[in-house]
Formats: C-alpha cells, structure tokens, sequence
C-alpha cells in the first residue's frame, strides 16, 4: 500500500506504514497483508487524514517522515527511533523478536465440576496434549526517556501509581484486565495489535519489555496527540466510537450478593422511594434461575412469578433493572441443553463458545426469550474472563505461578493467539444481537475488558476486592490506568465484593460484623464517595447488606454523609452526562490522571491519590481512616474547593481539613459548570432549569449536551450541545447552540469568585 516502506534485515523484515499525520505503524514479521483481521483496530486507511509519507535513504538509517512523526530506522539491527515531525524524541524502540513454536490443545480427558465464587466451573483433567498449529513468540522493547510517565495496561489489583519500574502480566482474570495500551506523558501513545497474553517488564525504569505469547507478527501502532486528548481522539480513530450509555446507568446502582424474589426487589425500590434516596437501578444478581441450573437465563418462576409485572412496577417508579448471565452453564437446563446440542460449548462443555457467530446469536436468543422480552434493562455479564483455575485454597502463590496455571487452564480449550479476547467476543454478542432487535442502549456491565471492547456499551469493574483501606487506596489508581488506555467506563464495587475473611486466600475483607461495624460504615462511606465520581457508582458485595438505611439512622455521621455523596453525584449528572458525550464524540476520557493533564509539572506525576474527573473538576478521594485533613496537590491555575468555594492559587500542596461528609473537590479557576437541582432520578432531569456556575480567575469553555437519553437516535443529530464560552475580562458569558434547540436547558448564571487571589 502508499505510505508503507520495507526494511529487511537477515532475521526478518520490519515494515513502516503511515496512517495520517500522527499514526505509524510498525510490523516485524511477514508481509502485513497476510495478517489475520484485527480485534483491536477497526480503521481503514481512508479513516485517516491524507499523509504523503517519504523515506530518506541514508548509508546507516532509513528515515520516513509522515505528517508530524519521524521514524528512523537502523540499516544493521532492527531498531527505531520515534520523533516528532521536527525531530524532537519520543520513543525507541530497540529490539524485535518473532520465535517459532509448536502450539498444544488438550484432547481427551475426564470433566470435573467445581463449585466456585462464580458459580459451578468444568475443568479438564488427565487429557492429552496434540499438536495444533505453528504460531510464534513475539517481543518488542521499548526504550523509554528519563522524565516521561507511562500509564495504561488496563486494571490490575496491584494498582500501580504508574507503569515505570513495573512488571503487568497482560492476562484475564477476576481482579486483572489486560489491555494492551499505554500512554506517555510526552504525548504518545502505544497500540500492540495483539490478542494472546503478554507480559509488560519495566522493572529497570529505563525500557519497557513486551513478551507476546502467540502472533503472527509483532505489529504495533504508535499515535501522537501532543497531549492526553490528542492521543485519545487517535486511538478512537483506530479502534472505533464509544457508544452513549443511557442516562440511568450514571445514576446511582443498589445492588448485592443478592436479592433472592421479586418482591424483595420491588420492596426495595419501595424503599428507596419512601426514604427520597436518588436512585436509578437495581440489579439482580445470580440464582434468579431454578436450582441447579447454573447459568441459564430464566426467571424461577416461585420467586420471581411475573417478569412483566416486575419490570413495570420498577419502571413506574422511575427504576431501571439489570440482571446478571453467565457464560458458563451447568445441569441439564434448557440453555446449556441448547448449546452442547449445537456445538456452542467450548472443550470444558460448560463455557459458550463467544468466538462464534452462531454461538453468539443462540446465547442472545436465549437472553431475548428469558429476560429482555420482558423489559430488562441492562446485563451484568459476569465471569467474563472466562475460566477460573486459582481461585481457591488457602495460599496464593507467586505471581508467576498464579498466571502459568490460569493461562495453562485457558489454553486447554482456546488458540493460544485469542486468549485476551473472549470478553471482546462476548460483549459484540450481545451488543450487536441487541442492537438488531431494539432501539434501548445497551449497558454491559462486565468483569474482562480489551483494547476495542468499549464500542459495545461496557462498563467494566475492577472485581471481587476485599474490603481494607490498602484496596481502596489502589482503586483509585486501578480507574486512572484502565481509562487511560481509551477505554472510559469503569467502576469498583462500593465497600468492596468480600467485607470479611475467610479460609480462601481471596477472601481477605477486615470487617466481619459489615455494616455494623462503625469501622466498615467508614470505608464503606469514604468509597462511596470515591464512587461518586468514578464513570458508575455503584453499590455490590457479599457478607454484609448495603441498602443505604444500613449504615445508621437520619441524623447520624456515616447515614447522612452516604446521602450527601449521593446527592452530590446527582447534582452533576449533566456535567457527566456532558464527559461522556465527549467521550462518543471526540473519544476524550473523562478521567485523567494528573501527571497526564499537566505533562511538564513533576509534582503532579506523583499525584497518583488523586485525578480529574472531566476537565474541570480535582477529586481527592481520602484513603486513610480517622482522616481528619489530608495533603493535595494543586497544578498549575487557581483552584475552588467546591464547597467552601474557597480560592487557592495552585503549583502546591494543600493542607485541606475533612470531616466524614466530605471528599476534597476542587473545581479550576475558568470552569463553566452545570449543576442540576434535586432530583430521585434522572427520568427528572428532562425539562430541569439548571445552575451554571461560572468560577472566575481564567477564560473558560465548556459544551453542555443533552439528548433523550434512552435509545440511538443521537447518532442521526437527535440530541443538542450548547457550547458556553466565558470571558474573565469583563464577566461576560456567550452561548452557542447546535442540533435541536428544544432540548436546551433553560439556566441560571451565578459566577464565584469574589475571594479570588485571597490564598
């Protein structure tokens, strides 16, 4: 093709190919038209900006000059250098590697059945190893500069404050998902095209190691946007749009392990209802089917009598329902009885075959006729990663060993080239089956992600964590890696899935009395908080009830500050309603870490306890117990706590006092923002007058979207976006309307201020 430039060397040829003026792409191994069809990128060429892309021929380098990148290219080993369009640096890369080896499938041997936290698992034993294919080990080394900062990789327990120093296994586990994305502070960012496992060794702070379990070619995009946005809108440009989530999945989510009938659910809306709690959703968690019968996707009908009646009751109060489905299936039910006749299951006879096609549409047909005819409003598709091989026993091992036995189950029964991919699979299926049949959005909370998987409606959470203040501090770190892959939704279950211990290794919460221990009433309220401003807040666990009327009565500390936090997020929904249409239509995310969003500034690279959340907003989520202040810090620009709406110039550390009701927030001196008035759910947002508030000190920019809020008719300019534009000067405040003007909000205009400079 244009743009693409062959380099060969003795071991292997290394291809250069130019997307646009800030892609490249770069291929170690055979002729890139014979690679299979990619998971990941969905782009063609004619999806990018035109590029003339020239190669300068040199006695010792290749150098090829596209747009405002510049790849050089060593003549005697297979290495390159990545530039600017004016030459400045960006990355190395100084090693390639493609090995040949002879790949394996189990044959043969006995099923095992075992209960497990996610239900009833098959496992394969005693069977035979035979040959399947050739395939290859990939490599690539990055060589990385003193000052950047690397974030990405996706969500992993360790919570890593960011990827320098690091050793990630790139691999798909409760607890641990891969995606094989990092961004730099330089402004680049780094693509590997593949879908098999892979390890990330950056243990020597100076390069970064990148082991490929099974490819064809090692094939990697590399993007640069100059800043954080820059590279996100290129990423979106390769691997496709974010859908918009309805407008109740950013309301508040009441969920548990688990509500047991359908009266226990209704009565719970009743609940909140009558108590004049905010809330959006309720969600049905496992065992909603007959006994035995893991996995299959109808109501038992003793406890849950009318699915119909359910949903319209929940609907009429202004409730939406998600129910959980499981891939893995077990007993002779009617879907897994389905399945096995039609050759759907994988090896283990248990797991839907999600790479399917056809398997795919007979999972969606059996979730259409056991669930969503009846009016379900979104799916919690858990166990997505999909098999389970070291969650049990006492004693965990080593890391090393814990991902060579979940790997080895996963390769009984898969290529070892799509190991990483089968929750991609899994959510295209019911994405696009849904899509097909309905106008509803789609919402897929689900436990696995990959690079790519956020064009089929997924939230994604950070899995079964145990309830200490050490897990909260690395959640907050876990949300700023995941969504700075360009994936943008996550969350993590509010107190944690396992509030006290037990015999297994997993179970590791502190606080067996749950919420009647003032100790979890704390944690569980300082991550609410956290919640609040994560892309879903959402409440889920097992051990302990979570209903907010369990944490005390009116009145009394950790009752009132759940409220309060929850109230808060309300307020901002159309602020976060706004972030995620950034999100669908410029792929910007609305999370970023602070070393991201101010690059040159190094005190904010260690900010790793605290992010933005949109562009306007500095969340500071308090990680310790007993806090009575807390140390933040403030980047450049001036600064308002949100509410004392006390001034701080910022560039330092601030001492900030706390009391239980209260999360640090600061909103950046030229932010335009949105605040809704009370509301029980956002069904009432539709019509509401909102407060636009203006906080001086800097020019401002923000564009307030809104749309119906429920079904796809957006995508045809059904939807508005009223672009608000302050001038610091003189006071003044300018709008600009696009698409249909019936659905702007009528708004009240209050600017802060008058304490500016004070600190």
């Amino acid at each position: 093709m244009q743009n693409r430039f062959a380099i060969e060397y003795g071991e292997g040829t290394l291809y250069v190919t130019a997307y646009g003026p800030r892609t490249v792409r770069l291929t170690w191994g055979k002729n890139p038209d014979e690679l299979a069809e990619s998971f990941i990128v969905t782009a063609k060429a004619e999806d990018f900006p035109p590029v003339t892309a020239r190669a300068e021929e040199g006695e010792d380098k290749v150098t090829v000059r596209a747009g405002e990148l510049t790849v050089e290219t060593d003549r005697k080993t297979p290495s390159v250098r990545i530039g600017t369009g004016d030459g400045a640096l960006l990355s190395r890369v100084s090693r390639f590697g493609l090995t040949e080896y002879d790949m394996v499938r189990t044959v043969g041997g006995s099923t095992e059945l075992r209960q497990t936290v996610d239900g009833v698992r098959a496992t394969v034993k005693d069977g035979e190893q035979v040959f399947l294919r050739k395939s290859h080990h990939g490599a690539v080394t990055f060589d990385f500069t003193e000052e950047e900062t690397l974030f990405g990789l996706g969500s992993h327990e360790e919570g890593y404050p960011n990827l320098r120093g690091q050793f990630v296994p790139l691999y798909q586990e409760n607890m641990r998902i891969a995606v094989p994305v990092f961004v730099s502070t330089k402004g680049y960012g780094v693509l590997i095209d593949c879908a098999s496992v892979m390890t990330f060794d950056a243990t020597d702070h100076r390069r970064g190691k990148l082991f490929l379990d099974s490819v064809d070619a090692v094939d990697v995009w590399i993007v640069y946007g100059g800043d954080f946005d820059g590279v996100c809108r290129e990423l979106k440009r390769l691997t496709g749009t974010t859908p918009m989530l309805p407008k109740w999945a950013l309301g508040y989510v009441q969920s548990k392990e688990r509500y047991a009938s359908q009266e226990e659910l209704l009565s719970i809306g009743r609940a909140y209802r009558e108590a004049g709690i905010p809330i959006d959703v309720i969600v049905q968690d496992w065992l909603y089917w007959d006994d035995g019968m893991w996995g299959n996707k109808h109501f038992n009908r003793e406890r849950y009598p009318d699915p119909e009646a359910l949903t319209d009751a929940l609907h009429a109060m202004d409730l939406r329902l998600m129910v959980s489905i499981w891939p893995n299936l077990s007993g002779e039910s009617e879907d897994r009885v389905e399945l096995r006749e039609a050759g759907h299951l994988l090896g283990d006879g248990s797991m839907v075959n999600a790479y399917d096609a056809a398997a795919r549409a007979m999972y969606w047909k059996q979730a259409y006729e056991g669930l969503f005819r009846y009016g379900i409003d979104g799916w919690w598709c858990d166990s997505s990663e999909p098999f389970d091989a070291v969650w049990g026993g006492r004693e965990r091992g080593p890391l090393p060993e814990r991902m060579a036995k979940s790997v080895g189950e996963f390769k009984k029964y898969l290529d070892d080239s799509v190991l990483n991919v089968y929750s991609l699979h899994h959510s295209m299926g019911m994405y696009e089956n849904q899509r097909a049949c309905s106008d509803k959005r789609v919402v897929n909370l689900t436990r696995s992600g990959y690079a790519g998987q956020h064009r089929y409606g997924t939230v994604v959470w950070s899995g079964d964590c145990s309830a200490n203040w050490e897990t909260l501090r690395k959640q907050v770190r876990i949300l700023q890696n995941y969504i700075a892959t360009g994936e943008a939704y996550w969350n993590s279950d509010i107190g944690s899935f396992f509030a006290s211990g037990g015999y297994e290794w997993f179970r590791d919460g502190d606080y067996p009395d749950g919420c009647e221990d003032p100790g979890y009433r704390e944690l569980y309220t300082r991550w609410l908080q956290f919640a609040a401003f994560t892309p879903m807040m959402r409440s889920h666990g097992t051990n302990t009830p979570r209903e907010v009327w369990r944490f005390g009565e009116r009145g009394t500390a950790y009752r009132d500050a759940i409220e309060k936090a929850i109230r808060l997020r309300y307020a901002l929904l159309p602020y976060l309603y706004s972030a995620c249409a950034a999100v669908t239509f410029e792929g910007i995310m609305p999370v970023t870490p602070p070393a991201l969003a101010y690059p040159k500034d190094r005190e904010a690279a260690k900010a790793s306890g605290e992010y933005l959340f949109g562009k306007e907003l500095l969340v500071c989520p308090v990680t310790d117990p007993g806090a009575e202040a807390v140390t933040v810090y403030l980047p450049e620009g001036g600064w308002y706590d949100y509410e004392t709406e006390e001034f701080f110039k910022g560039g330092r550390y601030v001492r900030i006092p706390v009391t239980i009701d209260k999360i640090p927030l600061f909103v950046k001196a030229g932010s335009i923002l949105p605040v809704a008035p009370p509301v029980q759910s956002t069904a009432e947002l539709d019509g509401k007058s909102y407060e636009l508030r203006i906080y001086a000190g800097a020019d401002g920019q923000f564009t307030l979207y809104d749309d119906g809020g429920l079904d796809y008719f957006y995508e045809k300019g059904d939807c508005t976006a009223v672009t608000y534009r302050y001038r610091d000067a003189d006071g003044t405040l300018e709008e600009t309307v696009s698409g249909r003007p019936d659905w702007k909000h009528d708004v009240t205009v209050r600017i802060i201020g008058g304490n500016r400079g004070k600190n």
